[in-house]
């Protein structure tokens, strides 16, 4: 059993071709297999974690508008990689989890969301690095609200 991240482009709405050279130069920086025929990678990383990437399209002519990571233990490493993927490729970051919440990695994503991820959803989150994304994935969206808290009052 896997804990499952989806990365996906949105413009206007819609599922959008994301940047493939730009996420494919995030890959190639790591230690991987791949992709099989259904466009999987293994990606392992230096703490000895691993994690299924699934990524149809990335490495070829189709479609490229999001992929998935497929998780069975995770590291800051795994999230360092899932942060720099979603940067680099444009895409909102959309865990599988109780505490679900679409994670923006731009502020200018919020305007091209689908309404459904708006109407029936939390309110979008801004995560502006790999470490309030560790704290989004690990204590849920509420785990987040606390820890950004925390900081706004240590700045004050």
């Amino acid at each position: 059993m896997s804990f499952d991240i989806f990365l996906q482009k949105f413009t206007d709405g819609r599922d959008a071709h994301a940047d493939r050279d730009r996420v494919r130069r995030v890959l190639s920086s790591k230690d991987f297999n791949g992709p099989d025929q259904f466009g999987f990678y293994l990606v392992r990383f230096p703490d000895g974690t691993d994690v299924e990437f699934s990524a149809k399209g990335l490495d070829g002519e189709g479609d490229f508008a999001g992929c998935a990571f497929h998780i069975r233990g995770l590291s800051s490493n795994l999230i360092e990689f899932v942060w720099e993927i979603a940067k680099e490729g444009d895409m909102v970051i959309l865990p599988a989890m109780q505490d679900f919440v679409p994670i923006l990695s731009s502020p200018r994503q919020w305007e091209h969301l689908p309404s459904n991820l708006i109407d029936q959803l939390a309110d979008p989150v801004v995560c502006e690095s790999s470490i309030e994304l560790q704290c989004l994935l690990i204590k849920g969206h509420s785990g987040w609200r606390e820890y950004r808290n925390q900081l706004i009052e240590d700045r004050t």
